[in-house]
């Protein structure tokens, strides 16, 4: 199999068939231990999984592959509100071999009826062997159109993932997702519009308010504006998904 780079997985524009690399190309004994994600604003988490903690009950994780791509596919089943929210908080632990790790690099591309929706580019950097690292990140989701979200609810699994991680720019783990959204039900009054939830934080609606917050947000942690979320348009294809054409999603790097 021919190597596989990060400018080829950037021009990717709908899933993969397969995988790009075997489980054997990754010979630096990297293992993920944990992985969470979280509301930034509440710090409740979303989800959260691990050698130590099981996935939560109410959350739904499919492992229903066979073979070695049990290890790399993965169905998640979320609520709804997760679309909705403006900024987003991951930390992931994962320990290393006894090889030293330079340039590991992950490149995440999201997609919804085969087409690209969001792609993230985070650096990890350097790795010293035989350690055991946390990675900590925010990044913000700009609102998605209720025309899009109804979308996404009505076609479930069809929101899909790869992510692609590399050392030296050489591609050693490839990994699926796809997802599910549950509409709340209404009568909980949970089903809000991101301008209903948050409008009162952000002082503004939609893209604009999304900027206030992420302004106060930089501020209160000494970094740069662009450090968080450096919001990207993504052009839309015909056929693709409604309402994609006003979304505008991030593109990350490393700042921690």
């Amino acid at each position: 199999m021919s190597i596989v780079t990060p400018e080829d997985v950037n021009a990717l524009t709908k899933p993969t068939e397969g995988f790009l690399c075997p489980l054997s190309s990754n010979n630096f004994g990297i293992e993920f231990l944990q992985f969470t994600i979280s509301d930034y604003q509440s710090k409740n988490t979303i989800f959260a999984v691990g050698k130590d903690n099981p996935t939560p009950q109410d959350i739904a994780v499919d492992f229903s592959c066979l073979g070695e791509d049990m290890y790399r596919k993965i169905k998640y089943t979320f609520s709804e509100d997760v679309l909705r929210l403006p900024l987003i908080q991951t930390s992931l632990v994962f320990s290393v071999g006894s090889t030293p790790l330079n340039g590991f690099r992950m490149i995440e591309r999201h997609y919804f009826r085969d087409q690209l929706v969001k792609s993230f580019d985070f650096a990890f950097g350097f790795c010293i062997p035989g350690s055991t690292n946390t990675w900590d990140s925010v990044y913000s989701l700009p609102p998605l159109s209720e025309e899009l979200i109804k979308d996404m609810i009505d076609h479930p699994f069809e929101t899909k993932s790869d992510s692609f991680y590399f050392v030296n720019g050489k591609l050693i783990m490839h990994n699926k997702a796809s997802y599910k959204y549950i509409r709340e039900d209404s009568t909980a009054g949970v089903k809000k519009s991101y301008e209903d939830k948050f409008s009162a934080k952000l002082g503004a609606k939609g893209a604009k308010g999304a900027k206030d917050l992420l302004d106060d947000e930089a501020d209160s942690l000494n970094l740069d504006r662009a450090d968080l979320a450096d919001a990207k348009p993504v052009a839309p294809r015909g056929g693709g998904a409604k309402g994609s054409k006003d979304i505008a999603w991030s593109k990350e790097s490393d700042y921690y």
